[in-house]
């Protein structure tokens, strides 16, 4: 949270209510996929008192069904339901409704099932409770409003579904007949406004893409239409961009700002992910009172018009949208990359700094007090609250993904992998271990080991920094803990260690895969000051940086040659020994115990793991010339 904005995390996970409940009901809902949907409801903008029907077009996946199973929120009361046409007799249970078939249907059986129903929900009030259906005042507009948010099980609070999320619903019609002083925002197109009797409007809405059941959305209010026209790369016609607004004096100094960088957004994400991926309808935005927002598909309900939310909710029509989590504990592939969305979008339009900031805030309340600790994959999808954990969900994924970005060291590598995600997997779901095989098929390395320790597991590395100058020689020591040995006992990644003289700096970058590790760079100013990861680049705590004489002082043994290091417990690595050159190691009794030649002037290493702890002698020798000596030590 930071000015004006709260992102959806915080209305997701505003009210501590632990709601429990399995995806869907019973196995029964899996019977059937869903292929098309229309809602013809009839709304106001003062109450959550819904009526009308809906109509689900379905085909039939088991090899036999004998009942058609859907849930509807046993609040709202069921007037008839048909069944291709036939009326049927239905069975409830709390919220779970069964019609039993006869004849029974078999696969690949389409059917038709029509369902008219009415009531007055319980009335949710913009915080991300177990209700479905809102109606609030905003404040300080004195405007009405009643919204959908149905995120992750609370469809069933406005119309009759199946609450599946590997079963997209292929198309959808949302007809909302409400007060004509209002109007009605939801999914699609807006291809009619017909006037109906009593002083009502019907707004017909309509999406060819497939959406999930929780996109759904409706929202009703007294706005009015602030839309425009946006061109996209690579899109022959411009695309339409509709926001419902407020129908108050200052209602364009309050949004314009904010919605008009949609623009940038919808120009820049379609340039990173791949071209919005609804283009043939539209993008826009419902203002509502709520806390946060909803990434409805083509259309965002939000509570304000900042950047950051903006960019947020338009960000998950890539990552929750068209791509959506599999599962509810890959929560994380729709809301990591909405966030780390913000971080781009500030880093692009806002500057660098305004972009640390975010990340550096990301970082804070991961580590912050919890030294990283908690999974990113959800350990318990019954509870909302962790479906939905700010820390887990939204922050520590957006700051995995800048990991990422970081050790791939390209970007047009990284973005590729983004794209080629969203292509693979468009208008489909995908999973954790699927958008793995994304990135090493892209990147052609395995990255098994990354996902492993950032996604699956917890904690992150603190390292404990010793270092010290010999001349032009800069030594360097790091020992990483890990806040959390007990899941992961060393994190493998890369670290940029930054060298700070006297009005000058360097930046180097090492490669951290033991518990002690030591380094060496060749730097001809003299070194004040060491910082690690200067850019907040990984997840990570700094327990200490000393300066410490005593580093490096056994490992310089001509101006040319160094060891470390030294002591050591399993090796040691020689620097600067000239091409050909013969390598001894003796005893203190003069026993040569290990020998070989340089093949180059580059590093190699003297494996000592085998040696007994002790004293050795290293001799280096250019043909009889002797080039160095050093003592070595075996720990």
């Amino acid at each position: 949270m930071y000015g004006q904005e709260i992102s959806c995390s915080h209305y997701k996970s505003a009210v501590n209510q632990a709601f429990n409940k399995a995806t869907v009901l019973v196995p029964e809902e899996e019977y059937y996929d869903v292929k098309y949907v229309k809602l013809d409801l009839v709304m106001n903008d003062t109450g959550v008192n819904i009526s009308g029907s809906a109509t689900t077009k379905a085909m039939v996946t088991a090899n036999v069904m004998d009942a058609y199973v859907f849930e509807l929120s046993q609040a709202l009361t069921i007037d008839s339901v048909f069944i291709n046409g036939i009326a049927q007799t239905i069975i409830s249970k709390g919220d779970l409704r069964r019609i039993q078939l006869s004849p029974l249907f078999v696969q690949n059986d389409m059917f038709t099932a029509q369902v008219y129903y009415h009531g007055t929900p319980e009335k949710g009030n913009g915080f991300f409770t177990r209700l479905g259906l809102n109606q609030y005042k905003a404040d300080p507009a004195g405007i009405n409003v009643t919204y959908t948010l149905s995120e992750p099980y609370m469809s069933i609070d406005w119309w009759p579904c199946k609450q599946s999320l590997q079963d997209k619903i292929d198309s959808a019609a949302i007809w909302l007949t409400v007060p004509d002083s209002t109007k009605a925002g939801s999914n699609g197109l807006l291809k009619k406004i017909t006037p109906m009797p009593g002083g009502m409007l019907r707004y017909e809405w309509h999406t060819q893409y497939p959406i999930a059941y929780y996109l759904l959305s409706a929202a009703v209010a007294k706005y009015k239409d602030y839309s425009y026209k946006v061109a996209l790369p690579g899109v022959a016609d411009s695309m339409q961009v509709q926001n419902f607004i407020y129908d108050i004096p200052d209602a364009m100094t309050l949004y314009k700002a904010g919605l008009d960088s949609t623009v940038q957004m919808l120009q820049y994400f379609s340039e990173v992910f791949g071209i919005y991926p609804f283009y043939k309808e539209k993008y826009g935005h419902c203002i509502a009172p709520l806390f946060g927002g909803m990434e409805h598909q083509t259309m965002s309900t939000c509570g304000n018009a900042g950047p950051g939310l903006i960019a947020h909710e338009l960000a998950h029509q890539w990552f929750g949208d068209n791509v959506t989590c599999g599962t509810w504990r890959d929560i994380w592939l729709n809301e990591g990359f909405a966030s780390y969305a913000e971080y781009l979008f500030y880093e692009r339009y806002r500057g660098q700094q305004v972009a640390d900031a975010r990340m550096n805030s990301f970082h804070s309340n991961v580590l912050d007090k919890e030294d990283g600790n908690g999974t990113v994959y959800g350990d318990d999808t019954t509870n909302v609250d962790r479906i939905f954990s700010g820390r887990l969900s939204y922050n520590k994924p957006a700051a995995v993904l800048h990991m990422l970005r970081y050790e791939i060291a390209n970007d047009s590598l990284f973005f590729a992998v983004l794209k080629t995600y969203q292509k693979t997997y468009a208008n489909k779901t995908a999973i954790t271990n699927e958008f793995l095989q994304v990135l090493n098929t892209v990147t052609k390395k395995d990255w098994t080991y990354f996902i492993d320790q950032w996604i699956y597991k917890q904690g992150a590395p603190a390292y404990a920094v010793e270092w010290n100058q010999l001349g032009d020689a800069v030594f360097l020591r790091l020992k990483q803990r890990a806040t959390h040995p007990a899941s992961v006992s060393l994190f493998t990644t890369s670290v940029d260690i930054k060298l700070i003289g006297d009005g000058v700096d360097t930046t180097v970058r090492v490669f951290n895969n033991t518990t002690i590790q030591d380094y060496k760079f060749g730097w001809g100013k003299p070194v004040k000051a060491i910082i690690v990861d200067p850019k907040n680049s990984i997840l990570n705590l700094v327990d200490r940086i000393d300066k410490t004489p005593e580093l490096g002082a056994n490992t310089l043994i001509s101006k040319d040659v160094i060891v470390f290091p030294n002591p050591t417990a399993d090796k040691w690595v020689v620097v600067g020994v000239p091409k050909g050159a013969s390598v001894y190691v003796a005893d203190i009794a003069g026993r040569v115990v290990l020998s070989g030649m340089a093949g180059s002037n580059m590093p190699f290493t003297i494996d000592g793991s085998m040696l007994a702890k002790g004293t050795y002698m290293l001799q280096v020798r250019n043909g009889k010339d002797k080039i160095a000596g050093l003592k070595l030590i075996k720990q």
